[in-house]
């Protein structure tokens, strides 16, 4: 069995949770399968020519016949597509399909449905007005891609475009990567029996450290991620809480201004090396989205460290967190009682274990070995559109 793993990767400057989960698995299967077995094409927003894609984001023939070449010479049996937008396009979809293969999109966002991918409009909230729409302008008026009226007309058109032309058509089968994400997807229209649940892996981290202390937030720093409703729950904090705030984005900089706090520490973006450091020594990771989410790649890695985690109950995180099991749900309203009871909670040395508990199933050697027996039978035939496990 030959793979190829294809992926649009993001700008580095931008490098987000699927280009880290793209590259891990891709080491993950080379290992397992071997690198003759294992290939890769992938091409990088930071190559990005606005005249091409002007023109080449409606369907790449460049890429088509790129992909085409690459499945035929080196007799590749399935493509597992993750990122293919803007550069890709669907076009490699039918390239593959075209080519013989078996053909797996992982979905890590909404995208197909929604411009932003999130489903989620600053000072809106949560946000399906263009689901299920042949047109729906909502996307475009509201600026959803980029915050940009021209980038957001032409995301919706191409998507309206892609939509139009069925090339959706040519994906086998849709990888999702939680149980609300599967549900959420099959409402929004995919038929059952394409959609199989498998998570994302995790290298896990080694170190556990025995001593831990304070809290941290993980991620980019803008409203839909909660943190803006995180720091005014700190706010009424005393000194005894001390939050660490990773990660970079445009409200950086009023944040730190507003937030002059001797128990509020912002480091900004840092390595993954150190982030992994940083989380491992906290008491606890809040996890404050208000966006659905399509995993909790940073829940996850911070369970495997022994650090459980505080989040809203929105989307995802009910199938990470379990209440006062591994961590804490809790409605935003309810967060400063949440953090509060939290800081000398009785059990708190079985809640890093049963953290630790929680992570060992989504382990590289756990969901890659199950990866590849579904590849196996996708390719054998055993697994087809209505006999979906």
């Amino acid at each position: 069995m030959r793979i190829l793993v294809v992926h649009n990767k993001y700008k580095k400057s931008n490098v987000g949770g699927e280009d880290i989960v793209y590259e891990n698995e891709v080491d993950c299967l080379q290992s397992q399968l071997g690198k003759d077995n294992v290939f890769t094409y992938e091409v990088s927003n930071d190559d990005i020519s606005r005249k091409e894609l002007m023109f080449g984001i409606w369907y790449s023939k460049k890429f088509y016949n790129s992909i085409k070449k690459v499945i035929k010479e080196n007799d590749i049996n399935l493509v597992h597509v993750h990122n293919f937008y803007p550069l890709l396009t669907p076009s490699v979809f039918k390239a593959s399909k075209d080519a013989g293969a078996k053909v797996v999109h992982t979905l890590h966002n909404y995208r197909l449905w929604c411009i932003s991918g999130i489903l989620y409009r600053d000072g809106y909230g949560q946000c399906e007005l263009c689901v299920n729409k042949k047109v729906s302008w909502a996307g475009i008026l509201n600026r959803c891609y980029r915050r940009s009226f021209l980038q957001s007309f032409v995301a919706q058109c191409s998507f309206w475009f892609y939509r139009s032309t069925r090339v959706f058509n040519n994906i086998d089968f849709f990888f999702v990567l939680t149980e609300f994400q599967k549900q959420k997807v099959i409402s929004f229209g995919i038929e059952e029996s394409r959609v199989i649940l498998k998570p994302n892996s995790v290298n896990v981290y080694k170190r556990i450290s025995s001593y831990k202390s304070g809290y941290i937030f993980v991620g980019r720093l803008e409203e839909s991620k909660g943190i803006v409703e995180l720091l005014k729950v700190w706010r009424d904090l005393d000194n005894g809480f001390f939050l660490t705030i990773i990660g970079d984005g445009e409200l950086r900089e009023s944040l730190k201004d507003e937030y002059r706090q001797d128990n509020i520490s912002f480091l900004g973006k840092c390595s993954r090396e150190k982030t992994l450091s940083k989380i491992s020594n906290s008491k606890y990771l809040i996890q404050p989205s208000f966006v659905y989410e399509t995993f909790g790649l940073t829940i996850i890695e911070a369970m495997s460290c022994g650090v459980p985690v505080i989040g809203f109950d929105i989307g995802t995180r009910q199938n990470f967190i379990k209440n006062g099991i591994n961590g804490f749900l809790c409605e935003p309203l309810h967060l400063k009682s949440v953090v509060e009871n939290s800081y000398n909670y009785d059990n708190y040395g079985v809640l890093c274990v049963n953290a630790i508990e929680t992570a060992k199933s989504f382990t590289n050697n756990c969901v890659i070995e199950k990866q590849i027996l579904i590849y196996k039978d996708i390719v054998d035939g055993n697994l087809i559109r209505g006999d979906c496990r």
